[in-house]
């Protein structure tokens, strides 16, 4: 079950910083942010992370993640790969993993490894996506980058 999530999360976020649109969306300091895998790249922590459905949203971190999965890292990088490392309080077996990683701009789809997510939002400190999980389920995550 970690493993399917994991992949699954991975793939979420990687789907995320391949998406983007024409729309560019704004920081917090009102700064636009385009979605390019050059703007995506960084390290970026789980905030939140909720079911979506007919009667609204409804919160889904712990039942998602694992407590020692909250303070992991996945990093972005520019040249297109990522690390997903397994941080602080370490899982067992622990779930650091690597890959390739890249966004499809027109679509707004992030792609990890071969999963992928729509890209809700990009705040160039928040990254927001959606994914199916593998019984159906909308999920909606928020990243915050580090």
């Amino acid at each position: 079950m970690r493993s399917l999530f994991f992949a699954l999360t991975t793939l979420f976020i990687v789907s995320s910083l391949f998406t983007g649109c024409k729309k560019k969306e704004l920081d917090d300091t009102g700064e636009e942010c385009e979605i390019s895998v050059a703007a995506l790249a960084g390290k970026y922590k789980i905030v939140a992370a909720s079911y979506v459905g007919a009667a609204g949203e409804r919160d889904a971190l712990h039942d998602i993640y694992d407590d020692c999965e909250l303070d992991d890292i996945n990093e972005l990088r520019a040249d297109g790969t990522f690390i997903y490392t397994d941080a602080g309080k370490i899982c067992d077996p622990s779930g650091s993993t690597s890959g390739t990683w890249d966004v499809n701009v027109g679509s707004r789809m992030l792609i990890l490894n071969s999963g992928t997510s729509t890209i809700l939002s990009f705040t160039c400190k928040e990254l927001v996506v959606t994914y199916r999980g593998g019984d159906g389920s909308l999920i909606k995550e928020t990243y915050r980058k580090q």
